[in-house]
This record gives structure tokens, sequence and C-alpha cells, in this order.
């Protein structure tokens, strides 16, 4: 028996997948099974929009699967399946969905990180434990092991959000072995463009309890089409497609990622990614030099997080400025830092110049 078939509730186990218009098919050349318009007005170049979309758009699964065995991750060929949903998150709820028994089971995060894991559990009763991470934002292997054996799934953030860095791979396969027979890993890739070579998404071969996570919203910059990637082993996919909806990707978001995912696309995303790299480091040392700074984390993203000296992350005053950063003084752990995502290069001289104008007193230093 899997891992994967051990863990998921009877409930899913013996869900029929609902069996949609799309689904079922057929052959003909009148289509009159879905409820669909057969005529409709036009919007746009489209004239199928008055069709439901595939059901599962094969074309950009198999399209992100070669992406994903190409050279760029510096890896051997993948050995697991793939399936695309509406973003990373849809992913997320999906696996807790699928896994987790509401006011039974349990997940473990190790926070700072990505609050929707969290989220996700909160919304169908299903608990969270909380492992923090080391004071230089590690992942603390020791402490997460214990909880492995009553948990049914581990969500890591690699590179992680909001805190910038890469988890090493001997941690991830620390915990794969720890947990392979009682936990499925969920690795989130999301940034995963900005360091390819950390992937970790070719262990899923040696371990079927790996999940990762990807999007096309980070460095392909599709935020707005919603298309993320589960990669698999079938032991896990087939029951997560159980719970996808009839028609998970919209007929023209599955033609722009298509379009992404083909070679011209994956160039641009190479010189964007590289170009928002340079971008990021200068920014991040510049912003490092600043009197009342008090550290500028290393980053493996398309953000930087930054603690300040001052009585605050300074998130209001850069607002006052017109210029919108994510604030993370919430979390204790992340008092006074602002997470900011690096734009174009004249959006980071902008931001950077609001900083060196900031009145910074430095007899209000802040160091607790």
């Amino acid at each position: 028996m899997s891992l994967a078939t051990k863990l998921v509730p009877e409930v899913v186990k013996n869900l029929i997948p609902y069996q949609s218009a799309r689904r079922i098919g057929g052959q003909g050349h009148i289509w009159l099974n879905a409820n669909e318009l057969e005529q409709s007005e036009r919007y746009g170049e489209s004239a199928s929009y008055n069709r439901y979309p595939d059901f599962l758009p094969q074309i950009i699964e198999q399209a992100y699967l070669e992406y994903s065995d190409s050279a760029f991750f510096g890896a051997p060929a993948l050995q697991c399946e793939t399936m695309a949903v509406r973003g990373a998150d849809e992913a997320i709820d999906l696996l807790i969905r699928t896994f987790c028994q509401p006011g039974h089971d349990q997940i473990v995060i190790c926070p700072p990180t990505y609050a929707m894991y969290e989220f996700c559990a909160d919304s169908i009763a299903v608990t969270t434990v909380k492992v923090p991470l080391t004071d230089d934002f590690g992942l603390d292997v020791a402490a997460v092991q214990p909880h492995l054996k009553n948990s049914k799934i581990l969500f890591l953030c690699s590179p992680n959000n909001p805190t910038g860095n890469v988890i090493p791979q001997e941690d991830i396969v620390a915990l794969l072995e720890a947990g392979k027979d009682s936990t499925l890993v969920v690795v989130d890739e999301a940034y995963i463009e900005f360091a390819p070579q950390t992937s970790v998404s070719h262990l899923i071969a040696d371990y079927p309890n790996l999940i990762v996570i990807r999007t096309l919203s980070k460095a392909f910059g599709l935020a707005s089409i919603r298309v993320g990637f589960v990669l698999a082993d079938k032991s896990v996919m087939d029951y997560v497609a159980r719970l996808i909806p009839p028609y998970p990707i919209a007929d023209p978001s599955a033609l722009i990622a298509r379009k992404a995912l083909q070679e011209e696309g994956l160039a641009a995303m190479r010189r964007q990614a590289d170009t928002l790299i340079t971008t990021r480091n200068w920014f991040a040392e510049a912003v490092s030099a600043l009197p009342f700074v008090e550290q500028v984390y290393p980053s493996s993203t398309n953000f930087v997080l930054v603690r300040f000296n001052t009585d605050d992350c300074l998130y209001d005053y850069l607002l006052q400025k017109g210029i919108v950063t994510r604030n993370q003084a919430h979390d204790p752990r992340l008092a006074r830092c602002v997470r900011i995502s690096i734009g174009t290069q004249a959006s980071m001289a902008e931001t950077l110049q609001a900083l060196k104008d900031y009145p910074f007193d430095p007899t209000k230093i802040t160091t607790v």
C-alpha cells in the first residue's frame, strides 16, 4: 500500500470524481451535452468562449514537465506526474482537502513562512502545528521530526517567503526519510526560477512522499492568469485528481501558459530573472549601507526582507511616498521588518532614494 493510500481519508478514497460533460466526452459534430450556448457574442479574438474549457489542459502539463526536465534545473529527468491548477494557492488547498480529515488531522509548518498553508488548514478545521525556523531562518530538523508521525502533511517553502532563503537539500532529505511512512512533504517552489539549481523535484523518483508545487506567477510574470502546477508521484496524483474542479484552467489562461512554456517564452523568462537578480543584488547592497538598516537578509527570490533599527518597519513612511511594500511586523520574529518586491531599476532607485530621505535620528536606534 502506498503512503498516499494509507493517509487519504476513506471519504476521498471512495470518492467518484464529478463526471463533467467534458470528462465524459464523446464524438460528434453537434455538441448538445453541456448546456452551453451554441452561439454567443464574441469578445476578443476567440470564438469559443461559449464552450467549457478542456477538462485537463494536458498540453501545458506536458510542456511544463518538459521544462522541468530541462538543463535549466541541472538535475536528472523527472519521474513523476504533473497537474495544472489555478495557481499554487489552489494546489495547497487541494492537498489539504485530499489528505486531511476536518477536525481530526494536522499539518506542520515552519514559520515565518507563507500564510496560506495555515489559512487553508484552518478553513476546514485541520490543526496546524508550528515549528519555528531557527534564529537565522534555517530549518530546525530535529524539532520537526517528532511531529511527523502524527501529521499528514509537512509544508516547506524553498526559497522561503518571506525570508528569501533556500532550505538545504540535505535537510529536506532528512525529513523525507523521517516521514517516509507517515507524512507527505510538500515543497513550495514558487520562487525556484531565481535559484533553479536548488530544486528538489528530481527526488520524487526516490521519495513518493514528496510533492512539489510550482507557479507561473513569479519569474514568468503571469500572476493574473492563475496557473500553477503540482509535481508528484502517481500514487499521490490519483487521489488529488479526484478533488480538482471539473474545468480547472480557463482556455485563455491555458493559451498564454502554453506560449510561456515554448522556447521563446522560456528564453524571455530567463532574461527577466537574470535582470531582476542583478537589480535585487544592487538594491540589497545599497540598502544595507543605510545607517538605520539592521539587516538585509540574503535572498534567492524576487524580494528582499529588510529589518530596520527604527521604531517601526518604515512601511507607513514608504506608503506616504507612494511606495507600497509588505509589512511583516505582525510576526514577532519579524519585528521592524518589511518585505520589498524587486521591480524595475527605476522603481528600485526611487525606493532607495525615498529611504535615503528618511529623517533618521541616530539617538533612536532600536536593537531589541
